[in-house]
């Protein structure tokens, strides 16, 4: 009996020192495969998928392929010498066989995301659309690619069909619906907004009610990042897009004209009928003539009375708005073939407000900012040629100047005569 122990004993030694040495081997030879992959397989990549890339530039993509390859290739390896080591504890082979399933999905789905990684990377610089972005599609793609990594290790660990896994998941679905709730709205958000051009990378928008103003710089599945015009950065819900209000700018740059539509205002009480001694004023400028000589059909300026003037309803101010019409129209940074409207508006206490309405021939905010104020400057200045005063508020030096007057007509009143 003494024996026979200590033949059992010798026994179950030597099984528990086989057990060890053929673990032993096996992580030997993932580790010999995981250096193996790294040294060769990033040539087999770049020979397969980027045999068209010259080769004496280096790639960043293949490195990365290459990193994710060589990390779930040891793990085929050891799965496939597992096979044959036939003694080596059942329980163990078992153990072993789960953690490389385990194992070799995690790894694909890192090697899938690293792929989706590189097609979006790839489009983004070599689309002919380069403002357009699928960045969200690639990430509802890496969702998916979790999902069933998920789905085959639930079934290697349960060793169940994924089939059994899958039709389990139909009883959580108003769960998972209720846990995806935001990703699903962002889904559906993200697909109108890519498959519909009402947003692209690049684009200039305003929503007025978060405050914000900027470039769309990045459009994700769950959000859009936008870089405000003081540098900031704000990141909006991309299913706001469908539900509030906001203004793309990009309509507006790809037509190559931007719009000044901006009022100055007029003292009322400077608005009359033209007569021969307002005319000798606004002929000095340069451009007068054609406007008023159609306006009075062809009429000499000179031959014509004042009377014709009241009974035609001439006013200064239609002269005005006919000779800026005509101003506009011959100014280089003005488009000619969109529309040129000088009109009076609504009176209001603040005065009459006349409508400048054009468009400029360059989008840069510069460029249009300068011709903006370049018009209106003139304006300023060339409306008293026209006997029309540009209204203001009263200030602080119209009341002084008033008091000052005042008191100079009183003490000139008790100046005695001589």
């Amino acid at each position: 009996m003494h024996y026979f122990n200590e033949l059992m004993g010798f026994i179950e030694g030597n099984v528990a020192l086989s057990a060890t040495f053929n673990i032993i081997m096996l992580v030997l030879a993932g580790m010999i495969a995981h250096f193996a992959c790294k040294l060769f397989i990033v040539k087999v990549v770049r020979k397969v998928f980027f045999s068209a890339h010259k080769s004496d530039v280096p790639l960043d993509k293949d490195v990365r392929i290459s990193e994710k390859l060589s990390n779930f290739i040891p793990v085929i390896t050891v799965y496939y010498l597992l096979q044959f080591m036939p003694e080596l504890p059942e329980h163990l082979q078992i153990a072993i066989k789960t953690l490389c399933g385990i194992l070799f999905f995690v790894y694909l789905s890192l090697f899938f995301n690293e792929v989706l990684e590189i097609v979006n990377n790839s489009y983004s610089k070599k689309s002919k659309r380069k403002n357009h972005s699928i960045k969200g599609y690639i990430q509802v793609g890496k969702i998916l690619v979790h999902i069933l990594s998920a789905i085959m290790i639930l079934a290697i660990m349960s060793n169940k069909s994924p089939v059994i896994i899958i039709s389990s998941l139909g009883a959580a679905a108003a769960v998972l619906m209720l846990v995806f709730q935001h990703t699903l709205l962002s889904l559906v958000a993200n697909i109108q907004v890519s498959s519909n051009d009402v947003l692209q990378l690049g684009d200039w928008i305003e929503m007025p009610d978060k405050n914000l103003s900027g470039e769309v710089t990045d459009i994700a599945l769950h959000t859009i990042t936008i870089r405000n015009w003081d540098n900031t950065i704000s990141r909006i819900p991309t299913k706001n897009f469908l539900t509030e209000t906001y203004t793309n700018w990009q309509a507006m740059f790809s037509s190559g004209a931007r719009r000044i539509m901006r009022s100055f205002y007029l003292d009322l009480d400077s608005v009359t009928f033209v007569n021969q001694e307002m005319l000798q004023s606004m002929v000095q400028l340069r451009g007068v003539s054609e406007p008023l000589t159609a306006l009075l059909d062809g009429r000499d300026i000179s031959a014509v009375g004042d009377r014709w003037f009241i009974e035609n309803g001439m006013t200064n101010l239609t002269v005005f708005r006919h000779y800026l019409t005509a101003w506009l129209g011959q100014r280089d940074d003005i488009r000619k073939d969109m529309y040129t409207v000088v009109r009076a508006l609504k009176p209001s206490p603040d005065g009459l407000p006349v409508e400048i309405y054009c468009f400029t021939s360059s989008t840069l905010w510069a460029d249009y900012e300068n011709s903006q104020s370049e018009i209106f400057e003139y304006i300023y200045a060339v409306a008293s040629l026209f006997s029309l005063r540009i209204y203001q508020h009263p200030s602080g030096a119209d009341f002084w100047r008033l008091s000052r007057d005042r008191a100079q007509s009183v003490a000139n009143s008790r100046t005695p005569s001589v």
